[in-house]
């Protein structure tokens, strides 16, 4: 390899190594923050993540629960064929990378600052 593909190839490295960082790091507080669950373009519900209870939402396929305890939340008693928004485990509020989501039911459930 030439010097200036080594250089690309570092340059690319250091973008990869800071893209980690800053992604491992964005860790919001518990404090300030709730959870939203959206169906379609409307979010429906929206929940404290410190607060344990259950909430069921309606869907296009017969609708979900979602368990909060803890401080972390998951999908239960999915009504939808494939069962990938239950699959993808709890979610907390260290883990808002990716949302959970229902594509059969059309909802999204996903972390967001509180509006107040």
């Amino acid at each position: 390899m030439k010097k200036h593909e080594w250089v690309i190839l570092a340059g690319i490295g250091l973008v990869c190594i800071l893209a980690v960082f800053f992604l491992s790091n964005r860790k919001p507080k518990e404090s300030g923050y709730v959870v939203a669950v959206q169906r379609g373009a409307q979010i429906v519900k929206e929940f404290d993540p410190m607060q344990d209870a259950v909430y069921t939402i309606d869907g296009d396929c017969g609708g979900l629960q979602v368990e909060v305890k803890d401080g972390r939340w998951h999908v239960i008693n999915e009504k939808c064929p494939n069962h990938i928004c239950a699959n993808m485990g709890w979610m907390s509020v260290e883990d808002t990378l990716l949302p959970i989501t229902c594509l059969p039911n059309n909802i999204i459930i996903y972390l967001e600052e509180s509006p107040e």
